[in-house]
């Protein structure tokens, strides 16, 4: 059932021509009614790599479905060998920041597990996401401590869609702190255990940052954050927070980009 009103969903969008992709029933990769996740696959696919994305939404709402989430970038990643999945977490009030991290590792631990079934390799999965689902991505690639505790390897690689929460205690001193008070509140110790910039070295897998150019401060924090690593690129587009999720996967020269970076992993 699941699987028609997918197909029905994309028909009615003028997108009929799923036909390029093999599309999954939902998966559930734990026991919360939010531990589930939706796979595309290329039609043949034999160890392919694979893209895990996470949605935003301030850690409180957003989904799987949301057609900036999946729509355009199924389209486009699996007819250019890759399978895209598309995950939710438990989002607040059932679990913070960090717990949505380890729901996170055991979605790609399920991820791993399952590859073969879709055409993916276990061995390359890269890890995706947007503004908060940006953040808890990126913080998951660069904490081995979690990594470790889910059983699971390391990411071959991180893109991340414009997240202010690269450092949450300089984005709780600035204009960030209208979105980051209500989830880190005052709790310093949350503040430093959920801040990538506090874990990341040069060990960690490459990593993508695509920012808003169009605001003034999303760029120099990446910036920032990326200058003592070589592994880090960061990546300033003259668009919106929400069209930085839905345009990737689009023609043009922004999704042309993240092609060739991640082609380059």
């Amino acid at each position: 059932m699941l699987k028609r009103i997918l197909i029905l969903t994309a028909a009615l969008l003028g997108l009929a021509g799923l036909a390029y992709a093999q599309m999954f029933d939902e998966y559930a990769y734990g026991p919360h009614r939010k531990h589930r996740m939706d796979v595309y696959a290329p039609k043949g696919a034999e160890k392919a790599p694979i893209i895990l994305m996470l949605h935003g939404g301030s850690w409180t709402t957003g989904n799987k479905r949301v057609p900036n989430v999946w729509l355009s970038k199924s389209r486009h990643f699996t007819s250019k060998g890759y399978v895209f999945i598309s995950t939710n977490t438990r989002l607040m009030p059932d679990a913070g920041p960090l717990e949505q991290v380890q729901d996170l590792a055991r979605a790609l631990a399920f991820v791993e597990e399952n590859a073969a079934r879709w055409g993916g390799d276990p061995g390359r999965v890269i890890l995706m996401g947007h503004s908060s689902g940006a953040h808890v991505a990126t913080l998951l690639a660069v904490r081995q401590d979690l990594l470790q505790e889910a059983g699971v390897r390391a990411p071959v690689a991180v893109v991340s869609l414009d997240t202010a929460a690269i450092d949450v205690a300089q984005g709780m001193a600035g204009v960030a702190r209208r979105w980051l008070g209500p989830v880190f509140g005052e709790d310093q110790t949350l503040w430093h255990a959920a801040s990538p910039s506090n874990y990341i070295d040069a060990e960690d897998p490459p990593l993508l940052i695509v920012c808003s150019s169009t605001r003034n401060w999303p760029c120099p924090f990446a910036e920032g954050f990326a200058a003592p690593f070589a592994q880090i690129d960061v990546f300033p587009v003259p668009l919106a927070h929400r069209a930085i999720n839905g345009r990737l996967g689009r023609k043009g020269s922004y999704t042309d980009a993240v092609d060739a970076w991640l082609g380059a992993q």
